[in-house]
C-alpha cells in the first residue's frame, strides 16, 4: 500500500488549515466588536463655561408649554420670572454638566412622522419632549436638545441598570434643528416642578442649639428645649422632624402677600440669634415671611448670621403647601398631644 499517496490528500487540508489559520491571525477583529458610545453635543462640550442661560420648556397639553428659566447673575444661577430669586445651584449645574455627558448609543429614525412615538415632538405642539436651551452671554444658542421617552423595553432597561448604574438611564434625544434621532444614556433631570429647581434652603440653624419656639402673637404657646432630645410639649419630637424636612414649593414678592393677619412662629437659639417665621394660611397653601434678630449682647457672628438671613430672604415669601400647618401653625393642643 502506497502511504505517501494516501497521506497527500490530508497534507493538503492541512496546509490549507494552517493558511486560513493564518490569514485569520493577520486579519482578526471581534465579532463583537462594538464602538464605544460618543458624546452627542460634541460642539457644546468644550463649551459648557460659556453657558450663561439655562432653559427647560415641559409640554402643557392644550395649555400650551411652560419654560423655566435660569440665568447667571453674580456668580450664581437666579430664576428670572420669579424675581431673581435664587435657583438650585447643584442641579442647574448638574443639567448642564449632564447635556455635556449624554452619549449618543445608536441612531434611531430621522422621519418626522416617528417622532411622537418616541415622545420627541416639541412642547409648543402638544408634544411630550422636555427642551433644554442653552445660550452664552450674547443670547446666542448654544444647543438645543429633546428628551423625550426612556427605552421602552423592559429586558434592556434591566440591562441598562445592571450595566450602567441606576443612575444613567437611556432614552430617546434629537437637536432640535435635526430629523435625526438618537437613543441615548444619560442623567437628564424632567421634574417640571419649580420646586425642585428653586433654592430650597432655609434659615433653620443647628437643631440641637434650638433652645426654645414660641407660635402665635406674643408666644401664646411656647414650647422649651428640656434636652438635648426632648421639648417641654409631647408633640416636640414629631415638630423638628416636620421642620428639619421643610421646603418651599414656591416664592413671590413679599408685598404681593397679605401679612397682617400672619401668625408667627419664633426660634429662639442659644447664641442668641431669633428667627421670626410669619405665617399666613389659605385653602390650599400657607405663605411665609422670614426675618432674624440677634439680642444686645450676642457675637458678632451671630449678629452677622441675622443680617445675613435678612439680606438673603427679606422681600420674599415662601409658599409651603397646606399640609406643613402642624409645623407653620400647630395649635397647643396639637403641640400637647402624645404622638
Amino acid at each position: 500500500m502506497d502511504v505517501t499517496r494516501m497521506m497527500r490528500p490530508l497534507l493538503g487540508v492541512t496546509a490549507g488549515s494552517v493558511l486560513l489559520a493564518g490569514l485569520a491571525l493577520l486579519f482578526d477583529r471581534p465579532v463583537n466588536a462594538v464602538a464605544p458610545p460618543r458624546v452627542l453635543l460634541a460642539d457644546f462640550a468644550p463649551r459648557i463655561d460659556q453657558a450663561k442661560r439655562l432653559e427647560v420648556t415641559h409640554g402643557l397639553g392644550l395649555s400650551g408649554a411652560q419654560t423655566m428659566v435660569f440665568v447667571i447673575k453674580d456668580a450664581q444661577w437666579v430664576m428670572p420670572q420669579r424675581g431673581d430669586y435664587p435657583a438650585n445651584q447643584e442641579l442647574v449645574n448638574e443639567t448642564l454638566l449632564a447635556l455635556a455627558d449624554v452619549k449618543a448609543v445608536a441612531a434611531r429614525t430621522a422621519q418626522k412622522k416617528w417622532h411622537k412615538a418616541l415622545g420627541l415632538v416639541v412642547p409648543e405642539d402638544l408634544g411630550r419632549a422636555v427642551r433644554f436651551r442653552v445660550l452664552d452671554e450674547n443670547g446666542t444658542q448654544m444647543t438645543s436638545l429633546l428628551l423625550g421617552q426612556e427605552e421602552a423595553s423592559e429586558t434592556e432597561a434591566a440591562q441598562d441598570v445592571k450595566t450602567y448604574g441606576v443612575e444613567q438611564r437611556q432614552f430617546y434625544v434629537r437637536r432640535e434643528a435635526e430629523d435625526q434621532s438618537w437613543l441615548a444614556r444619560g442623567r437628564l433631570p424632567r421634574n417640571p416642578n419649580i420646586a425642585a429647581w428653586m433654592d430650597a434652603h432655609l434659615p433653620k440653624g443647628d437643631i440641637k442649639a434650638l433652645k426654645s419656639v414660641g407660635f402665635g402673637a406674643a408666644d401664646e404657646t411656647i414650647m422649651v428645649r428640656v434636652t438635648p432630645d426632648s421639648w417641654s410639649m409631647a408633640g416636640g419630637a414629631a415638630w423638628t422632624s416636620g421642620f428639619a424636612a421643610l421646603r418651599p414649593e414656591d416664592v413671590a414678592d413679599a408685598a404681593s402677600i397679605e401679612f397682617a393677619t400672619a401668625q408667627p412662629m419664633v426660634l429662639t437659639y442659644q447664641d442668641g440669634l431669633t428667627v421670626t417665621y410669619e405665617n399666613v394660611g389659605a385653602a390650599t397653601v400657607i405663605w411665609t415671611r422670614i426675618s432674624a434678630t440677634a439680642k444686645n449682647g450676642a457675637s458678632a457672628a451671630t449678629k452677622k448670621m441675622a443680617a445675613r438671613i435678612n439680606a438673603r430672604f427679606g422681600g420674599w415669601a415662601l409658599r409651603f403647601a397646606a399640609d406643613q400647618a402642624p409645623v407653620l401653625l400647630p395649635g397647643r393642643a396639637q403641640l400637647s398631644a402624645t404622638p
